[in-house]
């Protein structure tokens, strides 16, 4: 009989990451996949597939399976994660059918969504699944004891949506979710760029200028980059000029929108957790919280101590086994397993 694993899988919009019991993160690569058009067949996966974004030709279909925080594309996910699972980890289909997976996602997906994950690993062959919270997961990997009576504040600033999220006894007391984050900041780097110097650049360069450039501290120094794009004019190759400033006014508003959803949550917290956030602070995760004068901006703006996780990228996967170990049993603490 072929003996099962534990399976953890951090679905993100931007990143997929697939932790495998006893091995840890197998894979942590962008969350895209190219098809052959004629055959159907994968020609790339992940860091592969990311850099075709916007130069494949007619013959190459180059697809984001998830979309703010979901599954859009149903077969692209599961092309993509059995890829993942059998040509890079070799686990066969005997291994999958008796093998447990935790898929995690954002606090406020719906049942539908929720049963379409579900459904994902089904058809990957894997028949013992759950879904749990990113912020859960998050929490455990950044080695917080969400278990103990203490009021927990979790930020996960991801690629397709941002948690907000209040932990306390092994579970979400209160939990809010925005459709605004890492890639929606990219798509408005593309349109203000656009609209105000007429060059368009494609994907990958609005998220080098938002890695470059992005600061959100008030006398942060002025650094101007350029980059080539196309001049929507007359249509040839241009260089643009943009600067942190320009960048700073561009994801202003979606980390004032993050600022909020906080705010909202802490209104909707009893007030024994508040005074335990207030005291512990706020944790971030994820890749927006890498932006650079994040923590000042929100603390400034929430008057609580914020600090970001010491592996903000990877702290969801990484919980995923301590997920694995419990299985919704919030009376067992799996940090002591």
């Amino acid at each position: 009989m072929s003996e099962g694993m534990g399976i953890g899988i951090d679905l993100g919009t931007a990143n997929l990451l697939v932790f495998v019991e006893k091995k840890g993160i197998i894979f942590n690569e962008p969350s895209v996949v190219a098809f052959d058009y004629e055959s159907g067949k994968i020609v790339a996966a992940g860091a592969d597939a990311h850099q075709m974004i916007g130069k494949a030709h007619s013959k190459i279909a180059v697809i984001k399976p998830l979309r703010n925080g979901v599954i859009s594309d149903m077969h692209a996910a599961k092309e993509l994660l059995t890829y993942v699972l059998r040509k890079i980890e070799n686990i066969t289909e005997k291994q999958m059918s008796a093998s447990t997976a935790v898929i995690c996602c954002p606090s406020e997906v719906t049942k539908i969504e929720r049963d379409v994950m579900i459904e994902l690993a089904k058809t990957m062959g894997i028949n013992d699944v759950f879904i749990e919270e990113e912020i859960k997961a998050a929490a455990l990997g950044a080695g917080l004891d969400i278990f103990r009576a203490k009021g927990m504040m979790i930020v996960d600033i991801g690629g397709g949506s941002t948690d907000v999220g209040v932990l306390s006894f092994g579970d979400i007391v209160t939990s809010r979710t925005i459709r605004r984050a890492g890639n929606y900041v990219d798509g408005e780097i593309i349109k203000q760029i656009k609209k105000n110097q007429k060059v368009e650049i494609g994907e990958l360069t609005a998220e080098r200028c938002k890695m470059d450039l992005a600061d959100l501290r008030d006398n942060a120094p002025v650094v101007v980059n350029r980059y080539a794009g196309r001049d929507i004019v007359v249509g040839i190759p241009k260089y643009v000029d943009v600067s942190t400033d320009d960048i700073r006014e561009i994801i202003l508003p979606t980390y004032e929108e993050i600022v909020k959803l906080i705010a909202t949550v802490l209104k909707d917290t009893p007030p024994e957790l508040s005074a335990d956030i207030y005291l512990n602070g706020i944790l971030l995760t994820g890749g927006g919280a890498l932006i650079r004068g994040v923590e000042e901006f929100i603390s400034s703006r929430i008057q609580v101590p914020v600090r970001v996780a010491h592996n903000p990228l990877t702290c969801v996967a990484e919980g995923a086994k301590y997920l694995l170990k419990n299985r919704g049993n919030y009376l067992v603490n799996p940090l002591q397993l």
